[in-house]
């Protein structure tokens, strides 16, 4: 990306020189990714709303210019707790395991619905988040902490038709129904089987192999090979976040093959800046939703919620990136698909 704070091409050319290796470089202006809106849609061929599609889709198409066959890295969060998820979720653990969860709720609940969504304050007073996943069950909270909206902007999105059809539903009986599964295991070994279970096939290796695919490109996964998954999961939770750092006992090995500023860089994920993109350059993106006819004939979205949603976040006020382009991919979606929904 030419944002800078998006700009890691000066890390993966010190790579490159450390091993002796060919390295090739390729920015992506705003307007590139605007452009590949549709052509997302039409290679996920579902709604598939996970930014990183974006660079991916751009990488692929890169790769194939010269190689057929590509190695991906994708596994190695989820056997190793490399996500800051896993880290926050264990922290909040820490709270969540002396304290029934009637009691979290009676505590942390009005506390979560009148403390101010602070999306511009420093981390540490960024509090409702936190506040709301000590209300809940430990699978629920982190139910939330993969999902794209909250459920604060969830049921706002939702009419009276789609409260109906979904009759009590919400995606984390899920992650109960996979935590139960495994119940006895440790908090963080629960949580990584859910990955395993949801964001790992769902999410991740669809994203590589659709955008792949679209370029004939073969990528494979080798830390998913089933021994050596098989050997990871054996290994102690306190190996794989020691003292508050995330896969460690997976960068405790690499030690020596890979410098250690490599090794020790802040986690960082592979992202657009697609905050300052829905404000910007997608902006007439994101006020057209509120006028989609596919989008809004279903029934099932509050046009107003979209409307304010929009509104919000292109002002600055608030920061709703990932819930709308959940909405544009939903939209364009629903355009290729034409899909019929129920009355």
């Amino acid at each position: 990306s030419e944002d800078q704070d998006f700009d890691e091409s000066g890390f993966a050319q010190s790579i490159a020189d450390y091993f002796g290796t060919h390295h090739r470089l390729r920015l992506m202006s705003p307007q590139e990714g605007v452009s590949l809106v549709d052509t997302l849609a039409k290679v996920y061929d579902e709604p598939f709303a996970d930014l990183s599609a974006i660079p991916t889709y751009r990488v692929c198409s890169l790769a194939r210019e010269k190689v057929t066959v590509a190695l991906s890295g994708d596994g190695g969060d989820e056997l190793f707790a490399g996500y800051r998820r896993h880290k926050f979720h264990m922290l909040e653990e820490r709270f969540r395991t002396p304290m029934p969860l009637a009691m979290r709720r009676l505590i942390f609940g009005p506390l979560a619905k009148y403390y101010p969504k602070l999306d511009r304050a420093p981390q540490f007073l960024r509090g409702k988040s936190t506040f709301e996943a000590l209300a809940r069950s430990s699978a629920e909270a982190y139910c939330q902490s993969v999902s794209k909206t909250p459920d604060r902007e969830r049921y706002r999105l939702h009419t009276p038709k789609m409260t109906k059809m979904l009759a009590g539903y919400h995606p984390h009986e899920r992650f109960n129904q996979l935590a139960d599964e495994i119940k006895g295991a440790d908090p963080l070994s629960q949580i990584q089987y859910i990955d395993m279970k949801t964001y790992l096939p769902g999410d991740i290796l669809t994203k590589v192999d659709r955008a792949s695919m679209a370029h004939s490109l073969e990528v494979r996964v080798p830390i998913l090979d089933h021994e050596f998954v098989e050997y990871a999961l054996r290994l102690a939770p306190e190996s794989r976040i020691f003292e508050g750092e995330g896969k460690a006992v997976f960068k405790q090995a690499l030690r020596g093959f890979l410098p250690d500023e490599t090794l020790d860089r802040p986690k960082k994920g592979f992202m657009v800046p697609a905050v300052h993109w829905l404000r910007n350059e997608l902006a007439p993106e994101v006020m057209d939703l509120s006028y989609s006819e596919q989008l809004l004939d279903t029934g099932l979205l509050c046009r107003n919620t979209v409307k304010q949603l929009g509104e919000e976040h292109i002002s600055g006020v608030r920061d709703h990136h990932t819930t709308l382009w959940s909405l544009i991919m939903l939209d364009r979606s629903l355009k290729n698909l034409k899909l019929e929904i129920p009355n």
